[in-house]
């Protein structure tokens, strides 16, 4: 069997029952495009390779649980951006953990107030897209749905969906400009966590 003809669904299929060439094809397939995107966010060679290495462990772990999945892509893709706002996170606490607060309180309660001004600041820029709007965000960034799969969902064309996103990624990174590369994680992802 060309394991490389087959489709991400087939492939998973497999994999929930134990076969290691589909999850090596499925690996292959997607690992090059996943580490680029990962490169973009976090520019550390070897911290991407550890954000890969534990999306796809947990991938394999959870293989007969995740078999229904229907959009591997997306599934991988949220996983990794979840893993990429942690290592972010994990990297201001331990910069900030350094520098103590003229008050004398821990970096880490700076932290959990940034965490929470960060997510006073998504949802109020979730609040100001049209309630129209705000559903195709949701469904493209919390639901990995594809534009095309939007749009036949609500019953709009994909060029319509297209214009919304635009506006709202638009809108968003105004919205979350002064949270870094936080805020920019947390845009693609469409939650904070």
């Amino acid at each position: 069997m060309g394991y490389t003809a087959l489709s991400d669904r087939e492939l998973v299929t497999l994999l929930a029952g134990n076969d290691a060439r589909a999850f090596e094809t499925l690996y292959q397939r997607h690992a090059g495009a996943m580490y680029a995107y990962a490169f973009r966010k976090v520019p550390v060679p070897a911290i991407v390779e550890d954000l890969l290495q534990e999306v796809f462990t947990n991938f394999y772990r959870r293989r007969t649980e995740l078999a229904h999945i229907e959009n591997v892509p997306s599934y991988l893709y949220n996983a990794l951006r979840n893993r990429i706002f942690n290592e972010l996170r994990n990297s201001l606490l331990h910069e900030q953990h350094h520098q103590q607060m003229p008050s004398g309180q821990t970096a880490d309660l700076h932290i959990n107030y940034d965490l929470r001004e960060l997510e006073k600041a998504f949802a109020a820029a979730l609040d100001k897209l049209t309630e129209r709007s705000r559903e195709i965000f949701l469904l493209s960034r919390r639901d990995h749905l594809s534009y095309k799969e939007i749009a036949e969902k609500l019953g709009i064309s994909v060029k319509a969906v297209e214009k919304h996103m635009t506006r709202s990624l638009g809108l968003m990174r105004e919205e979350l400009k002064g949270f870094g590369a936080i805020g920019a994680v947390v845009i693609a992802s469409g939650t904070l966590f």
